[in-house]
């Protein structure tokens, strides 16, 4: 059912001996060249995407998972994306028939170590609801060490197979568009297909309750939030949601793609070709969902003069007394509660939502995510300064 290379016809009407022999035509260039256009154009926007990701997981510990498992994706646009559109535009298999087994070894790494990666995005996105400040506080190295577990595991599972006699290989045939079975009849009946299914229903269900449980915690504290008419619930449901829903659409895409693959694609060369643009669209969705969904990441350029630093409280000295003014009431904070001449510290951290005037006063900030705490220096001699 979940089998990533299963085909209802029989390799021996998908093969084209003539094709190898006649010119690139219309149809050769559309297919090839969409492959690779897609792949590639994903590839970069993806780069772009993780890299962004990259200078934000200091203080943003989900994306440490998404990098990872964008890491997976990029792998499966050139393994499903350029290089099969490389092999139908020049009418070569490009790799030895001796290597193929090795390739689908490569293969298959790279698709399981996707797949599991459902499951340990979808954990965080449930603790970072579940047990936010716990989550918020872990290492960068403990994180990517999870992620690492995915591959890891996608390798004992390949190695394990691989070598096994009823495991048949499945190699680029650019005649058919897409991948072929040395020998299909045996893939079917000899139990590497009920494999794959295992293998996809243990990857997937997971997830599935990951992101079931996170929703409920997500519907149950705003319903609190309404209730008791706290807003820093509210904000805290909105941001995590919003995290949430790129990973909850791209799991429904993922399904619904190897859904369509197991019912059929259909007949002829064009069906392989779709086969390769269903992976591909499956992970060329996610850094656009991301673009679309994190408000972060399309800003970033902005927050990262301001919050998003190396460290997570960042700290810049603003001399001008003025412009200090001009920022505590841009923040929310009436100037006349400062109007004292003594020195004021102002420091703001990223994680909280609430803006501390005075040990008995809390108000909440307009600034997303930004705590301000004002405080009396000891010196009162010197000029008033502002650590943001």
């Amino acid at each position: 059912m979940f089998s990533p290379w299963r085909q209802k016809v029989p390799e021996k009407d998908m093969q084209d001996p003539g094709w190898y022999n006649r010119t690139l035509d219309w149809e050769d260039t559309l297919a090839g060249g969409s492959l690779i256009g897609i792949g590639s154009v994903s590839i970069v926007l993806y780069i772009v995407v993780m890299k962004i990701m990259r200078r934000q997981d200091k203080d943003i510990v989900g994306y440490r998972f998404l990098i990872s498992a964008g890491f997976s994706d990029i792998l499966l646009l050139f393994n499903y994306g350029v290089w099969p559109g490389l092999t139908i535009l020049f009418k070569s298999e490009i790799i030895p028939v001796a290597a193929r087994h090795w390739v689908q070894l490569y293969l298959d790494w790279a698709w399981f170590s996707m797949v599991w990666h459902y499951a340990i995005v979808g954990w965080s996105r449930w603790s970072a609801i579940r047990t936010p400040h716990s989550f918020r506080c872990q290492r960068r190295r403990a994180s990517y060490a999870l992620c690492g577990c995915c591959y890891f595991i996608a390798l004992v599972e390949v190695l394990a197979t691989h070598f096994q006699p009823w495991y048949v290989t499945f190699y680029y045939e650019p005649s058919s568009y897409g991948m072929l079975a040395e020998d299909f009849a045996l893939y079917l009946s000899g139990g590497q297909s009920a494999m794959f299914l295992a293998y996809h229903l243990a990857a997937i269900i997971p997830p599935i309750i990951f992101y079931t449980w996170s929703l409920v915690l997500l519907i149950n504290r705003r319903r609190t939030a309404i209730k008791t008419n706290t807003h820093i619930h509210m904000v805290h449901n909105h941001i995590e949601s919003r995290l949430l829903l790129p990973c909850v659409i791209n799991m429904i895409v993922f399904i619904v793609g190897q859904v369509v693959i197991t019912m059929g694609t259909g007949e002829g060369k064009w069906a392989g070709c779709l086969v390769m643009l269903v992976f591909c669209t499956n992970s060329a969705l996610n850094p656009i969902l991301l673009l679309l969904c994190s408000e972060t990441i399309r800003i970033q350029k902005q927050l990262s003069t301001f919050l998003l630093k190396e460290h997570r409280e960042l700290q810049l000295v603003l001399s001008h007394s003025i412009f200090r003014k001009q920022l505590l009431v841009v923040m929310g904070i009436r100037r006349s509660s400062f109007s004292h001449p003594e020195k004021c510290t102002s420091t703001i951290y990223r994680n909280p939502i609430t803006t501390t005037r005075s040990k008995d006063e809390t108000m909440q900030s307009p600034l997303m995510g930004v705590e301000i705490r004002l405080s009396r220096s000891p010196s009162s001699n010197s000029e008033p300064s502002t650590h943001v």
